[in-house]
């Protein structure tokens, strides 16, 4: 049975109000947690409490007058608030501005390693709200024993937690306070809704949530709060119980809940930059094993057709369970170009998570932290794409040791070799980052109170209390280099066309003069993507290499390394300075854009090429992996079906589609302005097409299927 409300007037209006005025959509390269009022106000909070006993504490303090003294931001006909103010200085506010900048990079501590990219225990936000867990803090405090001082740490995280969480407190009273504000001089329809968000705020985040909207305002409210990027996890669980009490009390009609998904889903376009991505998943399982679908379920899909964002960035979880109509919906909003949702395969992963040492019940709820990377629900200290490893270039060098008298497994062995060395080195700094954050924090410590072991521990995330830890490294150009051994293995071994010298040489001239060889390259070649016994056993050895190399190593924290091998837009950037390379790929061009095969090589259609990304086995990248598909849009529903349990059933892990043509992209280039919400994958993410660099654009053309 279906499950699909209509779109509202309201939906509509914000949707085109954000799209004219939000800053965070009319600007892509705004960063909201660098904004500017935000980092202005954290400085000066920073800079009025120089005499806090440890710097954790003076970044509390920081952290909770910036809060404090935040502009609410409220727009006409939003149910749902909460976002950065980027209302314009003054003269004097600039001058200072510009003092403050040169101050916070160079006398203040620096990220070191990533930041963010984790999903907290909302669920204990909305039983407790913001007040009960300060109120737990503060008897843990009372708990201590004043005489032993190896406690200090412990008291350190949480007296910082109840001073960050006191500024929540504020900015949701501020919020309130401005709706109030707002109500005095409106009309009679809308005085009414500001009073009725007035009492929303009133409530939540800091008391326990009630009602499904005081449930959904609570996440927003304290997620904005933290200026970063954290996942809600799976809203369809913990938010059903809400929904339920509501709809069977008649305080809440299933339209009027969509609508506040809808309004939910469109304050990610205030919150959300082009570099980055806000994520969450729907069905799936519960921390039982317990299929999971449901209504919400259902309005998370229908809120991706009424709101036709990048953001959320929205995985559907399948399981052996999931309904033929939910992956029906799914496919039919996949077909008309929303990008949504990704498509995940739920039982695949949670093996792979038990294998890796999750419990079971972290293995059943994980989410993708923001793209595809995979991190465990409200217990996660997980560091992702920690760091971008650009393995292309890292080949590169190693092949250019090579001479023509050599094997190709002595080839593999110089290039696994320098890979080794290379990982010895940038895992070490990671290590030092995580070192150096267990001394100066980079996340806001409030985040603690809502990550399992932190509290109990008495460490906070930075220090290690979460309850896992891994690093997930990502290998960026991953199938370029399978599809370069492959080129190799042909025309060098195989055909005897080159020798290795030749190749060589070919390459420092980035093909010039020896377009015959890139066409013979291009168009000749068996390539990887074709589901070939060759090329698939080829890639399988390159993703077997990151895995033993990277089970060599440990963290600072004694967790894993676990891989990923996707791209954000970093294929891009890392393809500026990689030189030409066997696969055909001249000096500068773009990497692979994910872990499909490299861009127009999969010529023998989607099929054959889901068979060979299946064969170097995905579900052992926990770091994420995006497989990108192009599909024309005379595709039908059916066969995007099809497409995706065949995948599944061969223990694929990721799936996301792209169901545009060439010709649509390359006229949106011409005529940027008939095109301003079209929507397309990039490496893990969607973003607007007309507001991509050209050469991103390019890469998704080159993937478009006419």
């Amino acid at each position: 049975m279906r499950f699909i409300e209509p779109n509202s007037e309201r939906v509509s209006f914000l949707k085109n109000y954000y799209m004219n005025n939000s800053q965070m959509v009319l600007n892509r390269e705004l960063v909201p947690w660098k904004c500017h009022r935000s980092l202005y106000l954290y400085v000066e909070g920073w800079l009025q409490n120089v005499a806090t006993p440890t710097l954790r504490l003076r970044r509390s303090m920081a952290e909770a007058y910036m809060l404090k003294n935040i502009k609410p931001v409220i727009c006409p006909g939003e149910l749902i608030v909460g976002q950065p103010d980027f209302s314009p200085f003054d003269a004097e506010e600039l001058e200072k501005f510009e003092e403050y900048k040169i101050i916070h990079s160079k006398h203040m501590p620096l990220c070191k390693g990533r930041m963010d990219h984790t999903a907290l225990d909302y669920e204990k936000l909305l039983e407790k709200g913001v007040e009960g867990v300060v109120d737990e803090l503060k008897a843990r405090i009372e708990e201590l024993d004043p005489y032993d001082g190896t406690l200090a740490e412990r008291y350190e995280l949480y007296q910082c937690c109840i001073i960050e969480l006191e500024g929540v407190l504020a900015l949701a009273e501020n919020y309130k306070n401005y709706a109030l504000e707002l109500a005095e001089n409106a009309g009679e329809n809308e005085k009414k809704e500001y009073l009725e968000l007035a009492e929303v705020l009133a409530r939540v985040p800091a008391k326990p949530a009630r009602s499904f909207r005081e449930a959904l305002q609570s996440i927003q409210l304290f997620t904005f709060s933290l200026f970063g990027i954290y996942s809600i996890g799976r809203p369809d669980q913990y938010l059903l119980r809400y929904y339920e009490n509501d709809i069977n009390t008649k305080a809440l009609t299933p339209a009027k809940a969509q609508e506040l998904i809808d309004c939910f889903y469109l304050q990610y376009m205030n919150n959300m930059s082009a570099w980055a991505a806000a994520s969450f998943m729907i069905g799936g399982r519960d921390g039982q094993g317990n299929a999971v679908e449901n209504r919400l379920t259902w309005h998370f899909l229908n809120a991706i057709e009424h709101t036709h964002t990048p953001d959320p960035n929205v995985g559907l979880c399948i399981t052996s369970q999931t309904s033929k109509e939910i992956v029906e919906y799914a496919c039919e909003l996949i077909k008309k170009g929303y990008g949504q949702p990704q498509i995940w395969n739920n039982d695949g992963i949670t093996k792979s998570m038990r294998e890796r040492g999750y419990d079971d019940k972290a293995s059943n709820l994980f989410t993708q932290s923001t793209c595809v990377e995979l991190t465990p629900i409200g217990c996660s200290g997980v560091s992702i794409t920690s760091p971008y490893i650009n393995m292309l270039n890292i080949f590169l060098k190693a092949f250019n040791k090579c001479n023509s008298t050599m094997t190709f497994d002595e080839i593999f062995a110089v290039f696994e070799k320098d890979f080794e060395d290379y990982l010895k080195k940038v895992l070490l700094l990671e290590n030092l980052y995580q070192l150096e954050r267990k001394r100066n924090s980079t996340d806001p410590i409030r985040i603690s109170a809502f990550i399992n072991d932190c509290l109990e521990r008495g460490l906070s995330s930075d220090s290690g209390g979460a309850r896992y830890n891994d690093i997930e490294p990502n290998m960026l150009g991953m199938i370029n280099v399978a599809e370069s051994l492959n080129v190799i293995q042909e025309l060098v071994f195989e055909k005897q066309m080159l020798t290795i010298d030749e190749l060589k040489a070919i390459l420092s001239s980035n093909y010039e003069g020896n377009e015959d060889i890139l066409a013979y390259v291009r168009r000749k070649i068996s390539h990887f993507g074709t589901d070939t016994e060759k090329t698939n056993a080829i890639a399988k050895r390159v993703a077997d290499t990151v895995i033993n190399l990277l089970n060599k190593f440990t963290t600072f924290r004694g967790a894993n390394f676990v891989p990923g091998a996707f791209s954000y837009r970093d294929h891009e950037y890392h393809g500026r300075y990689t030189t030409a390379s066997p696969d055909g790929r001249r000096a500068g061009d773009i990497l692979a854009d994910g872990s499909s095969p490299v861009q127009g090589y999969d010529s023998k259609g989607p099929t054959l090429s889901l068979n060979s990304t299946v064969s170097w086995q995905p579900l052992r990248f926990l770091g994420g992996i995006s497989v990108n598909i192009k599909l024309s849009p005379s595709v039908t529903v059916e066969q995007i079906m099809a497409l995706i349990d065949g995948y599944i059933k061969q223990n694929g892990m990721q799936l996301q589609f792209n169901v545009v043509d060439s010709d649509m992209l390359k006229d949106a280039q011409q005529h940027p302005d008939q095109y301003t919400d079209l929507l397309v994958r990039i490496g893990g993410y969607s973003d607007y097409f007309t507001k991509l660099p050209e050469r991103l654009q390019n890469g998704v053309i080159s993937r478009a299927q006419n």
